[in-house]
């Protein structure tokens, strides 16, 4: 799945920096970086002034001296996003657009006094052993948190430190080097037993959801992270492809979860089996190269691995499926797609798109195509799998569907086996209701907290979860709501990790609210503190 971090860096990039003058005299700006704990100068800092003038895109650089001071002639007047960059530093506070210093630069203007702050990083260090407590060299640590993360490797000793890391609240996992399909347990003769180390959290863990988090200070070392990876049995998952055409070539087993994926061969019968797979979800598919040199793949088939051997899977080749389909609309309220006005704000063109809905294949897209103005499309070469069906404006949303007879409540389509050549007609309804409130003891500091909110019940996956941060006086407001029942709570930034549509850890606090048509609900929320494992 997207990392939220990645996703407000796209939409800070996409951010409109309207121009504020038609040209003029050139301006100048000054200022100084900080270190954010210190209040010291931070020398050798690059800043850069980005944003537009005169409707075209500008950026400038600099680089701060040794007092920290820095400054830009010459400037173009326009609407300019200042920030810097530091190795051993990030920036400060975060990641919220708001946290972002705008300069407004006018013609002839000397701007001095502009302050940005970054604050230095901090590292993990610990130690990785076995099951039997031997040090585990060359095994894989990560550190991740709402804010992004690090990774490092362990040494003959099985020590690691994973620097340039924000402060904040990290889980740890550490991975022991092998093979994941290394074939079957080895036979020995010795009298010893191989044993499987599975993939683990801190501190002795295999889930995320009991992993507890390990707080790092700006500018500190947090020591004495120590993991024994978890021993867990060998486990088989043994089948067949079915249906395999007799021109393909190189055929591979290919085992996804969460964004990595893995392969093995096929074996000349078709058959296939896998080992050492540590617990958890996982979706299988065969995957091939055709004659025209096209990537083909199976339908997706997700498995958990536990303690016991998973037989007779079987992964069938189902041909791609050439979808024309057609909107339809509740209302004329439903039909209505918003214009935005203003420099650099476009038209929004109308698509639909399908996105994978396979815990591990989350949110992959399968394709996106252009709605005719009759409300006409066609998905073409669509693989056989599950999908969420989504339209590009947040105004309406897919209210019901219907696969050639097949009705179809929500917008779920299970394409598995393919769509037997089928129409596609989709209701919108006008997604009009809202939710909003304050976050009650956010303490201050609004920028570190976040407000997920997710669709309650089984189908949390139908539609994407939403997070917004609460404004410098903690309200919050979620738009554009479709009916339903919502799951919602406000988190720590740090302590927000996302698994389909519950928030890991915060389970059991997450508030039920009923949102109808045209309803404006309002909600106010505790910060919620994890639960610790």
């Amino acid at each position: 799945m997207r990392s939220r971090a990645g996703l407000l860096a796209i939409l800070l990039l996409a951010m409109p920096l309207a121009a504020q003058t038609d040209g003029g005299k050139p301006a100048s700006v000054q200022g100084t970086v900080t270190d954010s704990v210190t209040g010291l100068p931070v020398p050798r800092a690059h800043v850069s002034l980005q944003g537009t003038s005169g409707g075209k895109p500008a950026r400038y650089g600099a680089t701060s001296g040794a007092d920290g001071k820095f400054a830009f002639t010459g400037l173009t007047p326009g609407n300019y996003m200042a920030q810097a960059d530091r190795v051993g530093f990030v920036r400060s506070p975060g990641v919220s657009p708001r946290d972002r210093t705008m300069v407004d630069v006018k013609a002839d203007e000397n701007k001095t006094g502009i302050e940005i702050k970054l604050t230095p990083t901090g590292a993990i260090i610990g130690r990785v052993v076995d099951s039997d407590g031997e040090p585990v060299e060359d095994a894989s640590v990560s550190a991740q948190s709402g804010r992004g993360g690090g990774s490092g490797t362990t040494d003959e000793k099985g020590l690691f430190r994973i620097g340039g890391l924000a402060p904040g609240k990290y889980s740890v996992r550490a991975s022991g080097r092998g093979d994941m399909f290394g074939g079957k347990p080895e036979i020995r003769t010795d009298g010893t037993t191989e044993v499987h180390n599975a993939s683990t959290y801190y501190p002795g863990v295999t889930t995320q959801k009991e992993a507890a988090k390990v707080d790092v200070r700006a500018g500190g070392e947090t020591s004495g992270i120590d993991i024994q990876l978890a021993r867990v049995p060998f486990v088989r998952l043994g089948g067949r492809v079915i249906g395999l055409p007799g021109n393909a070539e190189d055929v591979s087993v290919m085992v996804s979860q969460g964004n990595g994926g893995w392969g093995t061969p096929l074996k000349s019968d078709g058959s296939f089996e896998l080992w050492r797979l540590d617990p958890g979800k996982y979706t299988l598919s065969a995957d091939w190269a055709a004659p025209n040199g096209e990537q083909v793949h199976t339908a997706g088939v997700e498995v958990e691995v536990a303690g016991s051997n998973i037989e007779n899977i079987e992964l069938r080749v189902v041909a791609d499926s050439d979808i024309p389909g057609r909107l339809e609309f509740e209302d004329d309220e439903a039909k209505q797609i918003p214009r935005e006005d203003g420099p650099g704000r476009f038209v929004q063109e109308r698509m639909v798109t399908l996105e994978g809905v396979n815990e591990s294949d989350f949110g992959d897209s399968a394709g996106s195509v252009a709605i005719d103005a009759d409300g006409a499309f066609h998905l073409k070469k669509v693989p056989a799998g599950k999908y969420r069906v989504r339209v590009s404006w947040g105004t309406a949303y897919v209210k019901s569907m219907r696969l050639g007879s097949v009705a179809i409540d929500g917008p779920l389509l299970d394409l598995s086996k393919g769509s037997g050549g089928a129409d596609l007609s989709i209701l919108m309804g006008a997604a009009n209701g809202s939710l909003s409130g304050t976050v009650q003891n956010v303490g201050g500091d609004a920028a570190a907290v976040t407000v997920v909110l997710t669709v309650d019940g089984e189908r949390g996956l139908d539609r994407e979860n939403q997070y917004v941060e609460p404004s410098a006086d903690g309200t919050y407001s979620f738009d554009h709501l479709a009916p339903g029942n919502y799951l919602i709570v406000a988190v720590p930034e740090d302590d927000m990790a996302i698994q389909g549509n519950k928030v890991l850890g915060f389970e059991d606090q997450m508030e039920s609210v009923k949102v109808g048509p045209k309803e404006k609900v309002t909600k106010d929320l505790k910060l919620r503190t994890r639960a610790v494992p």
